[in-house]
């Protein structure tokens, strides 16, 4: 009994292991990589930037408005808040939109809440498309920009998490506001 048991396996990996060097494999080329978006600066029109500020929003901080950003904040590997150290606007802002009273208080309960950064979603590609510019006195006092393809942001405020990645509820809030802004989609 037993030397028809072995007998039977080793004809299955003999019939297995014949079977695979027939199969023929293919190879295909990989896709190529997108176009690295150019990013410049405008040089006309720039802002105050007030630096060195802490600001938190676990503790809140006052503002005078905040300015949705529709663009593309990456190029290649690197990533770019809407307005550089020098107050120059970059040049692959598609829409800008005024946030009401409502979208400010949800955007800091979003950015505040601890839940909101627990289990995160985990995915690598961090091509920030939304961002957030803080003023106050027509000063910028603060930038967040977020990458809602895989639920990731950067913020010139603290945030209610030390990894930056926040959860599936998180981003569906962020979805909300990005539609309700009038933005393109992710």
């Amino acid at each position: 009994m037993r030397l028809i048991k072995l007998f039977l396996l080793l004809s299955l990996l003999f019939t297995a292991c014949k079977e695979k060097t027939a199969t023929e494999i293919r190879y295909t080329n990989l896709p190529p990589k997108p176009p690295k978006t150019e990013i410049k600066w405008l040089t006309e029109n720039p802002v105050k930037i007030k630096t060195k500020i802490n600001l938190s929003y676990l503790k809140g901080f006052e503002c005078d408005s905040v300015i949705g950003i529709d663009y593309i904040g990456f190029s290649g590997e690197d990533f770019y808040f809407p307005i550089n150290e020098k107050g120059q606007y970059i040049s692959t802002i598609c829409k800008k939109q005024k946030l009401n009273k409502e979208q400010i208080s949800r955007l800091s309960s979003i950015l505040s809440n601890k839940k909101m950064f627990e289990n995160p979603n985990i995915v690598g590609c961090y091509e920030p498309r939304l961002g957030f510019i803080y003023f106050k006195n027509n000063e910028v006092i603060c930038q967040t920009i977020v990458c809602i393809g895989c639920s990731k942001l950067e913020s010139s405020a603290e945030i209610a998490s030390l990894n930056f990645g926040f959860n599936e509820k998180a981003r569906i809030e962020f979805k909300k506001l990005n539609s309700e802004l009038g933005f393109s989609k992710d």
